[in-house]
């Protein structure tokens, strides 16, 4: 099934559903055969980001001690991928500069040709510290640990008191709030100091956060595919600006650790700093068009903006029967069956 909700169903049975249903995706990427490649590893590592923003978004009805244990586990799996993808990433980034490089119009002269020397040295770096797969032994453990994740999603909402006119404050709203908040602050931030001098850390944490409310928001996507789809688009090409530029501030780090040539000529430098300052340029053009979007996605309060989409969430609520539970549940931790529960059936308006 897709990563949201779906008719009929109330949140208290979706989000352990929807958890269940990523972990069995990264799983099933993480065990391709031969060894997984670098696009399964790929949608892994977006499978287990998706993971920890339904953390996020669930925060109210998830016991901290639970919410912090499962996004520990999600973060450090995919932190044991990056070493897998991150060198696909720098190749891409690499990639982007070469075509460029060759696709200019003016004959080939020598300054030229050690331009595309001088990339091509890069790459053959890169491709050096390409990580073949997951070692085995890794690869058990972290199966091993996802399976166990699995099942503990049956009592992630263990308990939860929720009477039907606080469903969406306890399931949503909350953790709706503090995502949104997070990013708001940044882009904030971003206006009072001038967004072309905040520092890459400052934008590659509004590129996660970014990323987390659209996770967030494809999964609330059935309220009103419409509109929610034209606003995830536009986080996606956000979050896909500030990638890019991510990874371009990486590939800098990169050649700036490369050793000083000491014998090396004036040319050579002078090709080196082309190429930084080519990057430079990019970067910024990248950020600027991420600080445009991002003004849009977040020009409305964090309680303005929930509560907009709380309206929504009623009126397809409304017309559809969805159980909303009345009291506590007591989950059975071995079969993740609720047991002694009682549940009504908001019924559809004449």
């Amino acid at each position: 099934m897709a990563f949201r909700l779906q008719v009929q169903e109330s949140f208290l049975k979706a989000i352990p559903r929807i958890a269940r249903e990523r972990i069995d995706r990264v799983v099933e990427s993480l065990r391709e055969r031969p060894k997984a490649s670098g696009g399964a590893i790929h949608e892994a590592r977006k499978n287990l980001k998706s993971l920890r923003a339904l953390l996020r978004l669930s925060r109210g009805s998830i016991n901290d001690e639970v919410r912090f244990r499962e996004n520990f586990l999600f973060r450090d799996a995919g932190r044991s991928l990056s070493a897998i993808r991150d060198p696909q990433a720098l190749l891409e980034a690499l990639e982007y500069f070469n075509q460029r490089h060759r696709g200019n119009s003016e004959a080939s002269t020598p300054k030229r040709e050690a331009g595309l020397a001088f990339i091509e040295k890069l790459r053959s770096e890169i491709e050096r510290n390409l990580v073949d797969g997951v070692p085995p032994g890794d690869l058990k453990k972290l199966l091993r640990e996802l399976r166990d994740a699995r099942r503990r999603t049956a009592q992630w909402c263990a308990g939860v008191l929720v009477k039907q006119e606080n469903e969406w404050e306890v399931f949503v709203g909350t953790g709706l709030r503090r995502t949104y908040r997070n990013a708001k602050r940044l882009v904030w931030q971003f206006e009072v100091i001038d967004h072309l001098i905040a520092d890459d850390k400052t934008w590659h944490e509004l590129r996660k956060c970014a990323k987390a409310l659209g996770y967030q928001l494809r999964l609330l996507k059935p309220i009103w595919p419409g509109m929610m789809s034209v606003l995830v688009d536009e986080i996606d090409q956000l979050t896909d600006h500030l990638g890019d530029a991510n990874d371009i501030s990486i590939l800098r780090e990169k050649i700036m650790r490369e050793p000083y040539d000491p014998l090396g000529t004036q040319e050579s430098e002078e090709i080196r700093r082309s190429l930084l300052q080519s990057l430079d340029r990019r970067k910024q053009r990248l950020h600027s068009e991420a600080f445009h979007l991002a003004r849009f996605v977040y020009a409305e309060t964090p309680r303005q903006f929930e509560r907009r989409l709380a309206g929504y969430w009623r009126i397809w609520r409304s017309q559809n029967q969805v159980k909303v539970l009345r009291r506590p549940v007591e989950i059975d931790g071995q079969t993740g069956r609720q047991q002694g529960r009682q549940e009504i059936l908001a019924s559809s308006p004449s």
